[in-house]
């Protein structure tokens, strides 16, 4: 069983795009067990209620951006030529850092088109399924924030392994 969990979470963290899909998976079998989940949300929808919607929805975008944004500044301080840890990082890590700096990167469009998506189905006549692409849209983001925190982390670690070796060669000269 242990086994079975660390080869998942390998997969997991090594194919952005199975996160994606799980997440995916999980929604409709959200869908399946609880369709009327986001009835408490929509309501009665009047003016007002369209309008709040409206807001929440439209937040997303802007999560979505700065998500974005942050992420195009981690890939640029992974790409720039930086020690030799860094070089070696990129070759040892190979497909997986690519597939994991492009996920960081597209997940904030992914999560703005299925923002708009939403906003688009609540004001053209199907409000119903508007929540379910207004959660996918959050869940991508919050996806793609966690992959987003968790690579700089590990770039930081590169930084500090290379700032300890550096202090040590320092300290024998």
């Amino acid at each position: 069983m242990k086994k079975a969990v660390s080869v998942l979470l390998g997969v997991l963290k090594d194919k952005p795009i199975v996160a994606n899909l799980l997440l995916l998976v999980i929604m409709m079998i959200q869908y399946y067990v609880a369709p009327r989940s986001w009835d408490l949300l929509l309501g009665d929808i009047d003016e007002n209620t369209l309008s709040d919607l409206t807001t929440i929805y439209s937040t997303v975008l802007s999560v979505a951006a700065i998500q974005s944004a942050f992420a195009g500044v981690v890939v640029v301080f992974g790409l720039s030529t930086q020690p030799s840890a860094f070089v070696v990082l990129r070759r040892e890590a190979g497909k997986a850092l690519v597939d994991n700096w492009l996920s960081i990167s597209y997940s904030g469009f992914l999560s703005a088109g299925f923002s708009l998506i939403a906003l688009l189905m609540l004001h053209m006549g199907v409000p119903k399924l508007s929540p379910w692409f207004f959660e996918y849209a959050v869940l991508i983001c919050v996806h793609g924030i966690i992959r987003l925190l968790w690579l700089l982390k590990k770039l930081i670690q590169v930084i500090a392994k290379v700032d300890i070796a550096e202090q040590k060669r320092q300290m024998s000269v």
